[in-house]
């Protein structure tokens, strides 16, 4: 039986991040003209920062219209609203472990870390795509004696 794949095989490396001194107004531009729900943010040494999903772009944009401040989507930048708070996982964890930590939670993404560096992102996608390519190649039923 084949090993099962493990995170670094299946993840996103090249992807969009977005700069942490990115004003919010011109980090929603982007995340609207990619169709991307979401953008890992880090800071000039490549570490993560953050996450900017739909969730922050509401919550600025409404904070900006209750106020009467459009200004405030030029004033401030990403690293003032991404929540600090945020799961990551490393580029050797298993695909069973992953799919775990999706079920727990109502991520669509996870940021991949190795050694306080972003080295990818991961998606629920991601990982059906290898579970799917796995069970055709090693499946999951029991072979007819």
């Amino acid at each position: 039986m084949k090993p099962l794949p493990v995170v670094a095989s299946i993840m996103d490396a090249e992807f969009v991040k977005l700069d942490a001194e990115t004003p919010i107004k011109e980090a929603v531009e982007t995340l609207w003209r990619k169709r991307l729900f979401g953008a890992c943010v880090v800071d000039k040494e490549g570490k993560l920062v953050g996450i900017m999903a739909e969730k922050e772009c509401l919550k600025i944009y409404h904070q900006a219209l209750v106020t009467g401040n459009p200004r405030l989507l030029e004033e401030k930048n990403l690293a003032d609203i991404v929540p600090s708070g945020f799961k990551t996982v490393p580029s050797t964890m298993g695909i069973f472990d992953l799919a775990q930590i999706f079920l727990e939670n109502e991520f669509r993404r996870l940021p991949v870390v190795d050694n306080g560096v972003l080295v990818g992102q991961i998606t629920r996608r991601d990982l059906m795509r290898a579970i799917r390519q796995y069970s055709q190649k090693e499946s999951f039923r029991m072979e007819r004696q």
